[in-house]
């Protein structure tokens, strides 16, 4: 019932689960309509009207939320997020879950020794590694994840909100690999958390190494070979003369070039955000600083 409440009020939402809402609300109507065209002969779904049909959903739903938000000029959000695909969307849940600076304890609680942004953006070995104490066993420590976690083997998490389950991947009774979860956003490439449990005189040691999963790193390396030689051989197939085809042949590069930097720019902080959940979720605190696996 949350997430169909979520489906037209956007209280609680992060910025990511408004935009998913959104990018429902303005192709809904049209793949209800795609659908109903091929298997019942639906025609209205062919009328130019109908196109309208999304947009104007959208912008209906971005009204109400603004206005019962008291947000300022809620027609003109409306307007924006219904005419204007994409780009709206992200305005519109910029404004509607602004960023604030954390304090406190929020401040500091990043992962120690931390790669700088360039590299965690453009280097996938990049990792960092940190040590975790808690007076919880392993057993609990697993059951406080699994609580906490979206699965596809959990029907009833499907739908849940990323404020209550916001991560995704295995949990075992000695360790875990976990993603932060982003909507619309598949999880290959995304900053994963993978830590096992060692018991030590009552005490559970976490060692958590926060990075590319070893998949991904290997995906990574085989795709861009794999662009590298096609790149080579497209363009050693063009004749010297034909300078206008052979330039397609960078094409490969910068579409994998472009996708993996979208990609670790959505995650470039998630190493932080896990970090601070395990240690709230685990009741966890470091150890050492630096200290290698």
């Amino acid at each position: 019932m949350a997430f169909l409440r979520s489906a037209v009020s956007f209280e609680g939402l992060t910025r990511g689960e408004i935009f998913s809402r959104l990018f429902f609300w303005w192709f809904g109507p049209s793949f209800v309509g795609l659908f109903l065209s091929l298997w019942f002969d639906f025609r209205l779904s062919r009328e130019p009207l109908f196109s309208l049909l999304g947009p104007a959903l959208t912008g209906v739903v971005v009204w109400r939320d603004a206005t019962r938000a008291r947000l300022a000029s809620p027609l003109f959000l409306a307007l924006v997020a219904g005419l204007v695909p994409l780009l709206g969307w992200l305005y519109y849940a910029w404004v509607r879950v602004p960023r604030t600076p954390p304090n406190g304890m929020d401040a500091v609680m990043a992962p120690p020794n931390r790669p700088g942004a360039l590299r965690r953006l453009l280097d996938p070995l990049a990792n960092e590694r940190v040590v975790l104490s808690t007076r919880l066993s392993a057993s609990e420590c697993s059951e406080r994840l699994r609580q906490r976690r979206i699965s596809l083997l959990a029907p009833s998490s499907w739908f849940s909100l990323s404020t209550a389950r916001p991560v995704h991947g295995r949990i075992s009774a000695d360790g875990f690999a976990l993603k932060r979860r982003h909507p619309l956003t598949r999880p290959t490439l995304i900053t994963q958390a993978s830590g096992r449990y060692e018991d030590r005189a009552g005490v559970t040691l976490i060692r958590v190494r926060l990075g590319l999963s070893l998949l991904d790193r290997v995906w990574t390396f085989v795709f861009l070979g794999f662009v590298a030689l096609s790149t080579f051989a497209f363009r050693a197939a063009i004749p010297t003369s034909h300078q206008d085809l052979r330039i397609l042949g960078v094409f490969p590069v910068l579409i994998f070039a472009f996708v993996y930097l979208v990609v670790r720019l959505v995650s470039l902080d998630d190493d932080v955000f896990l970090y601070k959940f395990l240690r709230q979720t685990l009741e966890a605190n470091d150890v050492t600083e630096g200290e290698r696996l």
